[in-house]
């Protein structure tokens, strides 16, 4: 048997019951007890992807995970790793998805695709005589002895090597061409 109008719903209580009236399709109760609309939970929000639906009295808004910005209502939240501390030496460009360090004019990006650095040794084409060879440092460049052992020969540019003559045994199992790197 019904005890409470249609529009309520029955709840027990100790030694007895309450009727506590329902709210129409589409709302929800406040924390006053009023029916107020749930746009969150109904769907008629506009927060899309990522975003989380908040509600609130009379509305809603759309709010980012941690970490992440808005860019509007509808739109994906990104996250801008150009925020991390320490993500490029000079300047950094958020792209979707990641980012990507820039450097000054005159300067190249290093294989670590953080750090800038320019090469003396190339741009301003370093010439260190002979048995002498250009090393770049940070900021400038430094010319470094870099003989070439006995019985080697130097290249045109960064290589010593060894000219053997036809069944010379030992020279054919010595290495035929060395190269500074440092």
């Amino acid at each position: 048997q019904r005890v409470c109008r249609s529009d309520q719903q029955c709840k027990n209580t100790r030694g007895g019951y309450i009727c506590i009236d329902l709210c129409p399709s589409g709302m929800t109760k406040g924390g006053n007890g009023t029916c107020v609309i749930d746009e969150c939970r109904d769907g008629t929000h506009q927060c899309r992807y990522n975003q989380i639906c908040e509600n609130t009295k009379g509305s809603y808004h759309c709010t980012c995970p941690r970490g992440f910005r808005s860019q509007g209502v509808g739109r994906p939240c990104v996250i801008n790793e150009c925020d991390v501390r320490d993500t490029c030496q000079h300047e950094c460009m958020n792209t979707p998805g990641s980012y990507r360090c820039l450097c000054p004019s005159g300067y190249r990006l290093m294989t670590n695709g953080k750090t800038c650095q320019t090469d003396e040794c190339l741009e301003q084409n370093i010439q260190c005589g002979v048995n002498r060879m250009c090393f770049n440092t940070r900021g400038s460049y430094q010319c470094i002895d870099t003989p070439c052992p006995p019985n080697y020969q130097r290249d045109p540019v960064t290589f010593c090597l060894r000219n053997c003559q036809p069944n010379d045994l030992e020279c054919a199992l010595s290495p035929y061409a060395l190269e500074y790197k440092l």
